[in-house]
């Protein structure tokens, strides 16, 4: 997780993330529509580990902009995006995963 700093420390490569999903998204081009969703979901996905696994990740997430750019693919037509990009927000909203996990998995006995 620390690599997603990049070389200056000025998160290069989760802001990347963020524009993936943001220019994708907001294409219009059809014929290159499985593969930008696929990057999309991708994209989702990887923000969303970053989130969860980087110190103090939510915050800088969301200082990058990764909410505004992720919560309209919830109603995206792609069952797939819509999965990643809910577990991303879900991250995103999400203060303590460690407790989250255990309570849920403690809770169905």
């Amino acid at each position: 997780a620390r690599k997603m700093e990049g070389s200056n420390g000025d998160f290069c490569h989760v802001k990347r993330l963020i524009q993936l999903i943001n220019n994708n998204s907001n294409s219009n081009n059809s014929s290159n529509n499985m593969e930008d969703e696929e990057t999309i979901a991708i994209a989702c996905f990887d923000l969303g580990e970053f989130i969860r696994q980087y110190p103090n990740g939510r915050s800088i997430a969301k200082r990058l902009g990764a909410k505004e750019v992720t919560m309209p693919l919830l109603s995206h037509e792609n069952l797939e995006i819509q999965r990643h990009a809910l577990q991303c927000i879900s991250k995103l909203l999400v203060n303590n995963w460690e407790a989250a996990i255990r309570n849920t998995t403690s809770g169905s006995t």
